[in-house]
């Protein structure tokens, strides 16, 4: 496929106030995007400021979507008004997320359900609602953010990975299904980055995964994926190390060494989270 040119392109991301969706609307901007930014209520002066200073900058629109995609009927909201306020939509970036740490059977339910319907079905949702308009123009693409944590069971985030790998499966099946239609989808699968997430109540500040990892920046990754976004690269692990670890030697690895280094390395240095 052509490479995307996004000037003049409207793009809409979702936690687009902090974090990697904060770093992705800048470089969306640097290429003349003009951007619909969507974030929780509460960081809604976060996201006005953010928007007014990239518009200065780079001389783009924006438009403002605050509100919380957990609450009934919010995705069917957020396409009613984007499309309402900023017109079509050429790129949807499925950003938002959140997780909870801990055994799968201790952690309240309210967060388990918060993580399964954030981080699967409001991008499933999404997507249902903004492929027909995509397909009907013949032009347009999904980018969901999705994370290595979709290669290999997670302990300990046990439904975070879970859902990270159904978006994998599901961009992948969806992806197929558009061949010759104009319209694609990629996945951006990052390692550890810096953000809110890491700081989720109970998550180690520790990891022993951030041996192998370290925390990597919310701009480094997106500097990064822009540049593949716009050559509509399916899937992107940023760096080599990444695609050698998790698609290659974790997949022809035994099962049973996989469960326990996942286990091993989803844990803190300096605590234990099982009696085991």
């Amino acid at each position: 496929m052509k490479k995307i040119n996004f000037k003049d392109k409207k793009v809409l991301i979702t936690g687009a106030s902090t974090g990697i969706g904060k770093a992705l609307s800048l470089e969306f901007a640097k290429r003349g995007a003009l951007l619909a930014l969507a974030s929780l209520p509460g960081e809604k002066e976060l996201l006005a400021n953010h928007a007014k200073e990239l518009e200065s900058t780079y001389n783009i629109k924006t438009w403002l979507f605050p509100m919380d995609l957990l609450e009934e009927n919010a995705p069917e909201k957020l396409y009613e008004r984007a499309k309402a306020e900023a017109g079509d939509i050429f790129a949807l970036v499925n950003n938002a997320g959140t997780m909870a740490y801990g055994k799968f059977w201790e952690i309240a339910w309210e967060g388990q359900l918060k993580t399964f319907r954030l981080n699967l079905y409001v991008p499933l949702r999404l997507m249902y609602l903004f492929l027909p308009d995509m397909v009907k123009r013949g032009e347009g693409v999904i980018f969901n953010i999705s994370s290595l944590s979709a290669f290999q069971p997670t302990p300990f985030q046990s439904v975070y990975g879970a859902t990270k790998a159904g978006l994998q499966s599901l961009s992948q099946a969806i992806r197929a299904e558009l061949k010759g239609s104009g319209v694609t989808v990629c996945t951006l699968n990052p390692p550890y980055i810096d953000t809110k997430l890491l700081k989720t109540d109970g998550y180690p500040p520790d990891l022993r995964y951030y041996l192998i990892s370290g925390k990597k920046s919310p701009g480094w990754l997106a500097r990064k994926a822009i540049k593949k976004f716009e050559k509509r690269k399916f899937l992107y692990l940023p760096g080599l190390r990444f695609v050698f670890i998790h698609l290659g030697l974790l997949r022809f690895s035994p099962r049973r060494f996989v469960d326990a280094m996942s286990r091993y390395l989803m844990q803190g240095r300096r605590r234990k989270t099982d009696n085991g």
